[in-house]
């Protein structure tokens, strides 16, 4: 006598919670579960539960729409994603391919700047390269295509005085770079034939101060006397100034995040909250304040900002800081902290922010605290990724090399998403092993930058060359 078979709607629904390693096992068992397994369904509901929902990225999408995706490219997807993880979170996470880009021939070059572009494609690399001898300094910006290993888009600049990458993709607003002409918005031709005419200036903008922040078409800008401001391309001579009244002079910025509601500024003190919705609606206002602003324990060396990865696209999720504090006493500077800006239960999103309706809560609450000694004048530097990874370049090498006195170690950790009362009750005396990506025998790493969403690290040497490790 047979069994009974369930109509195959129910198994769809049960694969919804049994897992990704049970489904695959019963895939194995008889036919028909092979033919339920194949079905969109189960993969689109083993890639939400599986992979979205713990926000996971997913590698090797190339600008595709997860909507538009067959069953078997969600397998795929599903199936990489988790094989990019399980290595990128590993003890010691193995590269499966490496890359060597050599920005020039020249000698006394190094690498001053290395950050992946914003695309839905995920392959263009930007880096800056600094030339200096017989009293000169040249500067080179590139753009790079990590697929076929070339250069597309080349600018050599002789008056150079800093650039911004913008942090939202935009091909014809890629860049800003500041010179004596004031700010130039790049635009970046992808299919140019030349690498030196790759890089179009779309605008030049009469600005005199340093840059900071370039996200969408907002610019956070800084005076000679550290006073912030912001404004549009779209409108330039207009800006407002963030300022906060407690400080006779204006401290030093390291770090901003910008959306359209709101900025958040670290500076060397203090991290400060300021609402835009005046700026936004175009208001006839000069001076912007913060609702709210937390002091650092010590004055603060460098800082990054992330916001925590949210797969259902939280309007203000938790902010992730990764803090390196600039006093030696008592010895912060061989450490570095993870803090969190904790949502505040009570936003609605739905009214303006103002002092009775703000997304975050006053205080950064300090999470954990990882071991990064630095020798003395040694060569560091650290990033934050969209999906939580924070990596760093320290000396920590005394257990590779035998008390060498050089040597550095790529380092990194990932951020769990922490909400709001874990983020109160965790202990801040709470410590941390870290991951190690790569060690090296000498100090000529200079800077990282990385791209989580397809496990590739970015490292610039001081022999001008950028050398890239994939993870899957």
């Amino acid at each position: 006598m047979s069994l009974p078979v369930l109509p195959t709607d129910i198994f769809i629904i049960v694969f919804k919670y049994i897992g990704l390693k049970e489904v695959l096992t019963l895939r194995t068992t008889c036919k028909y579960f092979l033919q339920i397994t194949q079905s969109k369904g189960v993969w689109r509901d083993l890639l939400k539960t599986e992979v979205l929902q713990k926000n996971i990225p997913i590698p090797r999408l190339g600008g595709r729409h997860l909507e538009s995706l067959t069953t078997k490219e969600l397998e795929q997807c599903v199936s990489d994603a988790l094989s990019l993880r399980r290595n990128w979170t590993s003890g010691s996470p193995v590269p499966v391919h490496r890359l060597s880009l050599r920005t020039a021939d020249q000698l006394h070059t190094q690498i001053v700047s290395l950050a992946f572009l914003p695309s839905p494609d995920r392959r263009w690399l930007i880096s800056l390269s600094l030339q200096s001898g017989d009293g000169q300094r040249v500067f080179t910006l590139q753009c790079w295509d990590i697929v076929n290993s070339d250069c597309i888009a080349q600018r050599r600049l002789e008056d150079f005085r800093g650039f911004r990458i913008n942090t939202i993709s935009s091909p014809a607003a890629a860049i800003a770079l500041r010179s004596s002409n004031g700010l130039e918005i790049l635009g970046i031709d992808f299919s140019a034939s030349d690498p030196g005419s790759g890089f179009v200036t779309n605008h030049i903008l009469d600005v005199d101060e340093s840059l900071h922040i370039f996200s969408a078409s907002t610019l956070l800008t800084k005076g000679g006397d550290n006073r912030l401001f912001l404004r549009t391309i779209e409108n330039p001579t207009s800006p407002v100034e963030l300022r906060n009244p407690i400080h006779i002079e204006h401290k030093e910025l390291i770090d901003a995040l910008i959306t359209d509601q709101y900025v958040v500024v670290a500076r060397t003190t203090e991290l400060e909250f300021y609402p835009l919705a005046p700026f936004r609606a175009g208001s006839l206002i000069n001076v912007i304040e913060p609702l709210t602003s937390h002091t650092w324990q010590w004055r603060v060396d460098s800082v990054s900002m992330a916001f925590q990865p949210s797969w259902e696209g939280s309007a203000s999720p938790a902010i992730n800081i990764l803090v390196r504090y600039a006093s030696l006493f008592p010895w912060p500077v061989n450490a570095l902290h993870h803090y969190v800006l904790p949502c505040d239960g009570t936003y609605n999103p739905s009214r303006e922010i103002d002092a009775l309706n703000k997304p975050y809560l006053p205080d950064a609450v300090s999470i954990r605290t990882f071991a990064s000694p630095i020798r003395l004048f040694a060569r560091w530097d650290m990033v934050l990724g969209s999906y939580g990874t924070a990596l760093w370049i320290d000396s920590h090498t005394e257990e590779y090399f035998d008390h060498s006195a050089e040597g550095q170690r790529l380092a990194g950790t990932l951020f769990t998403t922490v909400d709001q009362d874990a983020a109160v009750a965790h202990d801040p005396n709470f410590t941390s092993a870290s991951m190690v990506y790569q060690v090296r025998e000498d100090d000529g790493w200079i800077r990282i930058a990385i791209q989580e969403e397809e496990g590739r690290i970015a490292l610039g040497t001081s022999a001008a060359e950028i050398v890239i490790f994939q993870y899957i």
